[in-house]
């Protein structure tokens, strides 16, 4: 008498444990999804209040990079002088 392959209890004891597998896959994913959800809507705030944020403070940013060029162009314009002056004072 022959047994069939799929009733034998190590096949059964495989499929017992492939199902037990399959159903904590199935419960985690659907337990997971609701704080997976959570955190993409606080993800996509943050990121709302980040871009405000910034959509503000780029152009001070911006402004005082602006005020720091000219500074060092007077800068060079003074240590041009300077060396113009020292320059006269060298030939006296």
């Amino acid at each position: 008498m022959e047994k069939k392959k799929w009733s034998t209890p190590q096949a059964i004891i495989v499929m017992i444990i492939i199902f037990i597998i399959f159903a904590y896959i199935g419960v985690d994913a659907f337990r997971t999804k609701p704080q997976i959800k959570r955190d993409l809507i606080e993800v996509k705030g943050q990121y709302v209040e980040l871009s405000d944020f910034l959509d503000s403070k780029v152009p001070e940013i911006d402004s005082t990079f602006k005020e720091h060029a000219q500074q060092i162009s007077d800068q060079k314009e003074q240590i041009n002088i300077l060396q113009g002056t020292f320059s006269e004072l060298e030939k006296e």
